[in-house]
């Protein structure tokens, strides 16, 4: 199992500087990966939209007036202080994006970080986001599926034509660079159809807040569905760093080192590939303090060892 971080895109008064910082920190500390998440608006009126069961009540857990940071945009600048970092957004939503124009970003991205992209992809669950960009709300899952096709033969080669369901690109254009190695598609959702989604489109499949039992019975349902023996299979967990005012005591705490490495193995023993660990305060200090005890478990399994001599974006 590898371990990856939430970095600092949704902080209040966030920095360029302290963004470096915190994925330099990433990077120095062995970890796999640095994820952001992907929000273009929230509503400031009333919300009528759930989360479709990423939250008990359905009702997004954090203010719609929060610093979002646009997620590409931070990947780039993250990726011009990294070396080994891997690159994700955990989940994009793709049908509020053109096909072909997000495809440009991801492999611009890809090439200039030396093939360090990973895209996490939802259909999206706030209709009122997709009212505010001017983006149909209706047949959202069938122009995700084009959009996931259409990229990934733009990526495959040049020219590219496509008719799908959707969108269409009914003459042949002209697409270049395209990454030296296919970005990773990693579907989220945890409904039947999404999880058959992830199992037979996507490259992985991408959860939040499961326990490790639940991660078992996850990994085992998306086999049972269809997907592949390379398929990659992220959780992530909301974590307490020590010290810090304002924490979640319904979350992991990680002052013990110990019983963190205990977490990390029961993790992996469930088939976990990737454990995506992110503070429940929205600090540049909690980010930095959860990397240090993240690197103090990691050092007593041997996970971060690993992961710092093998590279790359596998």
């Amino acid at each position: 199992m590898k371990l990856g971080v939430r970095l600092p895109y949704h902080c209040a008064g966030v920095t360029g500087e302290q963004l470096a910082a915190v994925a330099k920190a990433a990077d120095q500390a062995g970890m796999h990966s640095g994820w952001v998440a992907d929000h273009v608006v929230f509503p400031a009126g009333e919300v009528r939209s759930t989360t479709a069961g990423s939250t008990r009540d359905g009702r997004y857990p954090r203010p719609m007036d929060e610093t979002t940071l646009e997620a590409w945009t931070t990947l780039t600048w993250a990726a011009a202080v990294t070396t080994d970092l891997v690159l994700a957004v955990g989940v994009c939503v793709l049908p509020q994006r053109n096909p072909l124009v997000l495809a440009k970003q991801i492999a611009t991205l890809d090439v200039l970080s030396g093939g360090r992209v990973w895209c996490g992809a939802g259909i999206g669950w706030l209709r009122e986001e997709f009212d505010a960009l001017g983006v149909p709300w209706a047949r959202r899952a069938a122009r995700t599926e084009d959009t996931m096709a259409l990229m990934r033969a733009a990526w495959a080669g040049s020219p590219v034509t496509y008719d799908g369901d959707v969108v269409s690109v009914p003459e042949p254009v002209h697409f270049v660079p395209r990454p030296a190695a296919p970005v990773p598609i990693l579907l989220g959702g945890h409904s039947e159809p999404a999880l058959r989604r992830a199992a037979t489109l996507g490259d992985g499949w991408i959860g939040h807040e499961l326990m490790s039992p639940q991660a078992r019975a996850t990994r085992t349902e998306l086999e049972r569905l269809g997907a592949s023996p390379h398929f990659r299979f992220v959780v992530s967990r909301l974590m307490n760093p020590p010290d810090q005012p304002g924490a979640d005591d319904r979350r992991l705490d990680t002052e013990s080192s110990t019983r963190l490495a205990g977490v990390f193995a029961d993790y992996a023993d469930a088939g976990v590939d990737v454990l995506l660990c992110e503070p429940s305060v929205r600090t540049v200090d909690a980010h930095l303090r959860l990397i240090d005890q993240v690197h103090a478990a990691g050092e007593r399994t041997g996970l971060l060892r690993t992961l710092s001599t093998s590279g790359g974006a596998a």
